[in-house]
């Protein structure tokens, strides 16, 4: 035991030589994940600066109704990155080096300034667009993956503070002069592609990220159709009163400021809410969300068009609550599923896409088009409330996403094979973490395991293999396969699922 410990000292030191270049030293405050927060709060900026500008990536060109169907063109691409980051996100898993130069080569292509005659430079505005699209999909899912693979208990609150930080540094693009905003909107994407690509050299746990097959991953998604459904709706919503936006800022000078201000608190709150009590869950948004925005788009039917402005400000800032809430529920799926980032992210941003993509023609046609005559803008209205108003009136009360389960429901953990094991039956699901770490702590207290076998146990348990270990705790290789051998010996049992058995059927005292 003795020769152990010496050898477990002696290897740890050596480890630290290996890592010295890659520094990974886990303090009260991790100084690498705060960077990479800060870094991905520049991808997020990139996003709203682009989607919530009227001047659409500050070409000149007159005639706003072509910025408009240029976001649409804009969701579209969105959505078309998305679907291929899905479909190819096995590939990516092995190749994000490749991601991360996408991404830059987009933002650079879509930064390149407006050249020749007029049919040229809408042709390469078009494409600027589309690089825009693809560029922001790709850089804002490598970011969710850093931040559900190494902020896993805290990735509700590392997004909420993006967030934030995403909304001051957007409020720099329209505080400086037009002439310098595409200057501002490049150094976004040129700080966070950089930041990202320095974690890659110099965080020792981005060696790490797992690459996780796309079927085990689908088999353990439990997210359904209905909080896509509301996604979607969520989405349809901002789309549609963003259009009214991107307009009201020709004759409203004030309205990228309100819009800025009124996104800011909302973040803000989101913020101060995952810090402290977490009361704006899932659920809750979910009852009241529709209804709200059903009504300020409702009031385009009785207020003045100079005034429309003011729902759609209101409105706007609600959708940010269930927008977030998705990334937080997708999230969060992620990190208990230990589903693949990756393909989890982009396929739950496809019904946000689509949801945009819904909204912003809708607003084309209600509020540009004809399509319907002179009523057409209160027909586009009423089809979206008596939508919204079916779809909350169908939903039943319970929540959708993994995370908030209802008293007396299971825990579901994955185990060694991928397949779902329930344990415990508990009243919440925080408690399903403490029931988990219990056992393992009372296992580890019945077969005198050692702090470091103690540590060991409770990755072990949860599926993990030697080398996740190894990196996760900062040892060898060499030490990290001694630890299990012991486990296995003082435990009495030969692999990691008779291990995982044993703490699943493990009884506490006064069960």
């Amino acid at each position: 035991m003795e020769n152990v410990s010496i050898n477990h000292v002696h290897e740890s030191e050596q480890a630290g030589k290996k890592v010295r270049e890659k520094k990974n030293e886990w303090l009260f405050v991790n100084p690498y994940l705060i960077v990479g927060i800060v870094g991905a709060s520049f991808c997020f900026s990139w996003f709203f600066s682009i989607i919530l500008t009227s001047n659409f990536l500050y070409s000149e060109i007159e005639d706003v109704r072509l910025y408009q169907a240029l976001h649409i063109v804009f969701a579209a691409a969105l959505f078309a990155a998305y679907f291929l980051v899905w479909r190819l996100s096995g590939f990516f898993q092995r190749h994000r080096g490749l991601l991360l130069f996408i991404s830059l080569a987009c933002g650079l292509a879509s930064a390149v300034p407006d050249a020749g005659p007029a049919s040229v430079r809408d042709a390469v505005l078009s494409l600027r667009t589309v690089c825009a699209g693809v560029g922001v999909a790709s850089l804002a899912t490598l970011w969710i993956e850093f931040l559900c693979v190494h902020l896993k208990d805290q990735v509700r609150v590392a997004i909420a503070s993006i967030f934030v930080l995403s909304f001051v540094w957007y409020a720099g693009v329209i505080l400086v002069d037009v002439r310098f905003s595409p200057f501002v909107v490049l150094s976004f994407v040129l700080i966070s592609c950089t930041v990202y690509f320095f974690l890659r050299k110099r965080f020792a746990l981005m060696d790490a990220m797992p690459s996780i097959d796309a079927k085990e991953s689908d088999s353990r998604l439990l997210i359904t159709w209905k909080p896509s459904l509301l996604t979607v709706m969520g989405s349809v919503a901002q789309g549609f009163v963003l259009y009214w936006l991107l307009q009201a800022e020709s004759y409203v000078p004030m309205a990228p400021f309100l819009l800025e201000g009124v996104s800011l608190v909302v973040v803000l709150l989101l913020l101060v809410d995952s810090l402290k009590s977490f009361a704006i869950k899932e659920s809750f948004i979910r009852k009241l969300f529709l209804p709200v925005l059903a009504a300020c788009i409702l009031t385009f039917l009785f207020i003045p068009e100079e005034w429309r402005y003011v729902p759609c400000l209101l409105a706007f800032g609600f959708s940010l609550l269930p927008y977030s809430s998705a990334i937080f529920a997708t999230c969060e799926h992620i990190v208990r599923c230990d589903l693949s980032s990756i393909r989890a992210f982009s396929w739950a941003r496809l019904y946000a896409a689509v949801g945009l993509l819904i909204g912003l023609g809708s607003g084309w046609l209600a509020f540009t088009s004809e399509v319907f005559g002179s009523i057409t803008l209160p027909v586009f209205v009423v089809v979206i409330v008596m939508f919204f108003i079916l779809v909350s009136t169908t939903l039943s009360t319970k929540s959708y996403y993994p995370g908030e389960d209802e008293p007396g429901q299971r825990i579901a953990r994955i185990g060694g094979d991928g397949e779902i094991l329930y344990e415990h039956v508990v009243e919440h699901a925080v408690d399903g973490k403490k029931y988990f770490q219990q056992k393992c702590d009372a296992i580890a207290e019945r077969y005198s395991l050692t702090n470091r076998q103690t540590e060991v146990l409770h990755l072990l348990a949860k599926g993990r293999n030697a080398a996740y270990i190894q990196k996760q705790l900062v040892i060898s290789q060499h030490t990290a396969k001694a630890h299990i051998y012991s486990i296995y010996k003082k435990t009495e049992t030969h692999s990691q699922q008779d291990l995982m058995d044993l703490v699943e059927n493990y009884e506490l005292d006064g069960e």
